[in-house]
């Protein structure tokens, strides 16, 4: 192992021996509102439960967690529902910033609430200086596919405007600002998600392009039935494109093209699973990362059943996190357990896996390289015009 794989380790070694410690990946719920009820959700029966809304977590409450969240925080996921329906969006984000040095916050939004996103975006970086926050889009095709599994009319170009208009922010005063999509792969939109992909790539031009493996259960069954390969190729060209640097597809900050790295390498190894129905890694759910949802619940992950409530431990995360039940819940997640769950899953448990850890490593070196003869290439041709 080369030096920063080395210290990957030295720094979360206690993981990789079984020692619970706080999680450097957080996934939070924040709410169960909506204004969209799409084909390929997983979480319609929360939305639609009036009386889980009154259990949402406060501002205060979500505080209390990141008090005794007992070390610092690598990435934060803030979701829903749509999180910027949320008025106290910005001081949730900040109670993590100041309480556990939060590095990167990322921020899922299906992009409709213009008079809420861009304040509320720029109230974040200004309040939090430091802070690498990441929008990501959930945009799922070309206008007449999206639409379709939106179930909005109008919601494709309100998206469409919200990155754009991001991008301009970052342009011109917040550099620190990553404007992503997220497409996830399904029955609607396998038809054209390669000419939305020549759209991302050649118009619209995020920082990053993720697609997620739809996942059950969807509003809509007739969604998970579609054709796997596409995935795998899209993920393919993908890769492809971000290694000849034809695609940006980098996380801001000093980690970033590490991020990039996990997320493209993650790819091939879902393809696997699904082709050979069996682990591909050793899950760290409930080590390395949580989920906490809406109402207080705390689980590994989203595809298994809530382990505890914070609000029966007073909001004390360490607390709850090292009960016995947690203890069971990893051991779980460690014998053997595999899905298809991008943020629960592989992202917070690859960099703990050493094979796969190794190979990641030298994909964010080939990363580094393209973009840096990406970056010569582009100054010589403006000097030569010069």
């Amino acid at each position: 192992m080369d030096f920063a794989t080395k210290e990957i380790f030295k720094r979360y070694a206690s993981i990789i021996v079984g020692r619970p410690i706080s999680p450097v990946f957080l996934n939070i719920l924040v709410t169960s509102v909506c204004d969209m009820r799409c084909t390929h959700c997983f979480f319609t029966e929360e939305l639609d439960d009036r009386p889980r809304k009154k259990l949402q977590m406060k501002a205060d409450e979500i505080g209390r967690i990141s008090e005794t969240l007992g070390g610092n925080l690598g990435v934060l996921v803030l979701a829903g529902g749509e999180p910027f329906t949320r008025k106290d969006l910005p001081e949730i984000v900040r109670s993590f910033y100041e309480n556990n040095k939060l590095d990167s916050v990322y921020l899922m939004s299906n992009g409709q609430i213009h008079q809420r996103i861009f304040p509320d975006v720029t109230r974040i970086l200004d309040e939090c200086p430091k802070l690498n926050v990441t929008v990501a889009l959930g945009i799922d095709g070309v206008k007449g596919a999206h639409e379709k599994i939106r179930r909005k009319e109008g919601s494709w170009d309100k998206a469409i405007h919200t990155a754009r208009t991001l991008q301009q922010m970052k342009a011109e005063q917040y550099p620190q600002l990553d404007i992503q999509t997220c497409t996830c792969v399904m029955h609607s939109n396998e038809d054209t998600i390669f000419e939305w992909y020549d759209f991302l790539k050649h118009d619209l031009k995020p920082d990053k392009v993720n697609i997620n493996y739809i996942r059950p259960p969807s509003a809509d069954p007739i969604e998970l039935q579609f054709d796997p390969m596409r995935y795998s190729q899209l993920s393919q060209m993908i890769l492809d494109d971000t290694k000849n640097a034809a695609l940006k597809n980098n996380y801001g900050g000093k980690s970033g093209f590490f991020k990039a790295a996990v997320d493209l390498y993650m790819h091939d190894l879902i393809t696997k699973t699904k082709e050979e129905n069996k682990a591909q890694l050793k899950c760290y759910a409930g080590s390395a990362g949580a989920v906490i949802y809406d109402n207080g619940a705390l689980s590994s992950c989203e595809n298994k059943a809530d382990v505890l409530n914070l609000r029966d431990y007073d909001w004390n995360f360490q607390a709850a996190w090292n009960t016995d039940m947690m203890k069971e819940r990893r051991k779980v997640a460690g014998a053997g357990c595999f899905c298809t769950h991008e943020s629960n899953c592989y992202y917070p448990s690859l960099p703990f896996n050493p094979g796969h850890l190794i190979k990641i490593k030298k994909l964010e070196k080939q990363m580094k390289k393209a973009s840096e003869e990406m970056g010569f290439a582009a100054a010589k041709e403006i000097g030569l015009k010069a």
